[in-house]
C-alpha cells in the first residue's frame, strides 16, 4: 500500500507538509513550520518508521522548510531541492529574523546531508511510486521571486497521482503551462498554489482541470477572515474557491480540517 498524508496545521499559520509512505520508503515534501516538526515525527512513529529516505523541498520559505530544521527522533537520508543561491535569497531578504535564522540553519544542513540539486524531468522511484520533477527555479522570473522558485512535483502510482505546486505564482504558472502538456499536469489530486490564493492564475487551472483539490489553508485563510469575520480580509481564497466550483471540482481536502490520509495505491 502507498499512502499520502496531507498534514494539518498545528499553528494558526499556513504551511505545506506532505508525507508519502510506501512499503519500504518514507518520502517527505516540505514539512511546514518548526512547530510542525513534532506532528511529522509522531506520524512516522505511529507507522513504525524512524527514517526519512528522501526529503523534497519546493522552495525555502519558512513555512515549508522550518519543520526540517527542527526535526528530531528520526534520521534523514537525502535532501532534494533546486533552491536559488543562498546569495540570491539573502539579497531578496527573509521575512523577518526567524526566517533568516531558518535559512542559515538550512544552509548549514544542506552542507552536511547528501543533497541532490534537482533538474527538470528528473524522476525518482520509491517502490511503486514515482516522483517526477516538472519544473525547477528559473532565474529569469524576478517577480514574486522566492514563491516563483517553487519546484513542481508529480507523484504517480499505478492507481492515483498527486500534483504539488508549492507556492508557485502566476508568472511561474504561465511558464510551466507553456513548457508542459496538460496531461502531465492533470492529476487525481492537485495542491493549489500558494495556499489557495495569490498563486497561479485561473487560466492555469483551466489548463490542468483539477479533479480533487488539496488546500494548504488554515481556517482564517479559508474564510478570508482577518479578525472581522468571513471575507473581511485581503486574501483571494474566495476567488480561487469560486474558480474551482466553476471548473466542477466537488472534493476539497483542506488543511484546517486536520491531517488527511489518502490511499494512492492498494497493491502490495
Amino acid at each position: 500500500m502507498i499512502t499520502f498524508y496531507f498534514l494539518g496545521n498545528t499553528t494558526s499559520t499556513q504551511m505545506l507538509g506532505c508525507v508519502l509512505l510506501t512499503p519500504h520508503n518514507v518520502v517527505v515534501f516540505d514539512g511546514g513550520l518548526p512547530a510542525d516538526a513534532a506532528q511529522l515525527t509522531t506520524l512516522l512513529r505511529q507507522h513504525g518508521r524512524h527514517h526519512v529516505d528522501a526529503w523534497f523541498f519546493t522552495h525555502p520559505h519558512g513555512d515549508h522548510i522550518g519543520a526540517f530544521t527542527e526535526v528530531r527522533d528520526v534520521t534523514v537520508g537525502t535532501l532534494y531541492h533546486h533552491f536559488p543561491s543562498w546569495e540570491m535569497l539573502y539579497a531578496y531578504g527573509a521575512r523577518g529574523d526567524a526566517e533568516k535564522g531558518m535559512w542559515q540553519r538550512m544552509e548549514e544542513l544542506c552542507a552536511t546531508y547528501p543533497t541532490v540539486q534537482l533538474q527538470q524531468n528528473d524522476t525518482f522511484s520509491f517502490d511503486e511510486a514515482v516522483v517526477s520533477v516538472l519544473r525547477v527555479f528559473a532565474p529569469r522570473i524576478r517577480e514574486n521571486a522566492i514563491n516563483n522558485s517553487s519546484t513542481v512535483y508529480r507523484i504517480d502510482t499505478p492507481h492515483r497521482s498527486v500534483l504539488l505546486l508549492g507556492d508557485l505564482g502566476a508568472e511561474g504558472g504561465r511558464a510551466l503551462q507553456a513548457a508542459c502538456p496538460a496531461r502531465r499536469l492533470s492529476a487525481d489530486y492537485t495542491q493549489l498554489a500558494h495556499h489557495g490564493q495569490g498563486g497561479v492564475d485561473r487560466a492555469f487551472y483551466e489548463y490542468i482541470r483539477p479533479q480533487r483539490c488539496l488546500w494548504a489553508t488554515p481556517a482564517w485563510l479559508w474564510e478570508n477572515d482577518n479578525g472581522g469575520g468571513p471575507n473581511s480580509g485581503p486574501w483571494k481564497t474566495g476567488e480561487t474557491r469560486r474558480w474551482m466550483q466553476e471548473l466542477g471540482v466537488t472534493e476539497h481536502i483542506v488543511q484546517k480540517d486536520g491531517t488527511a490520509e489518502i490511499v494512492l495505491f492498494e497493491g502490495e
